[in-house]
């Protein structure tokens, strides 16, 4: 299956109602119509993911994970996420309101595909997500598919 805008699955961890629903709106109007998983805090997000692996529900192609939220931060809830095999390799974007660089690097270790300053203008995601568009669509046309985006920004 070709991945294009119209059915990228995305699950946004963020615990700012006024920043996911910015984003929202921006990925509607760029053309990304499937709809976007919200989950509010790590905890919740923890949760979802042990649902879909117990289930067998979708996964999400792409997370784009806040690390600076209440109860379980993003930091926390990705490195439990990496824990998990089926999850490994599932590719995270970091939103953050920080430029810390050694935040950068410990995220860089738990395999991010980019890491982005959040939300200043949503192009920077959409941009993003494009890359990824590409990238996953690239591995699926090889006769052996990978799926460690990891380390691509």
């Amino acid at each position: 299956m070709k991945l294009t805008r119209e059915n990228l699955r995305i699950v946004l961890v963020d615990d700012d109602e006024n920043d996911c629903e910015l984003l929202r709106a921006a990925l509607s109007e760029a053309g990304f119509t499937h709809p976007l998983k919200r989950l509010a805090n790590g905890g919740i997000a923890l949760e979802y993911f042990k649902y879909t692996k117990a289930t067998g529900s979708l996964v999400p192609h792409i997370i784009l994970l806040d690390i600076n939220m209440p109860l379980i931060d993003g930091v926390h809830a990705l490195h439990r996420l990496r824990e998990v095999s089926s999850f490994r390799d599932l590719p995270v974007i970091i939103l953050t309101g920080t430029d810390d660089p050694a935040k950068r690097r410990q995220l860089a270790n738990l395999g991010i595909f980019r890491f982005l300053k959040k939300l200043t203008n949503c192009a920077n995601v959409i941009s993003a997500l494009d890359d990824f568009i590409g990238l996953y669509n690239q591995e699926a046309a090889c006769s052996a598919p990978r799926r460690d985006f990891a380390f691509l920004s």
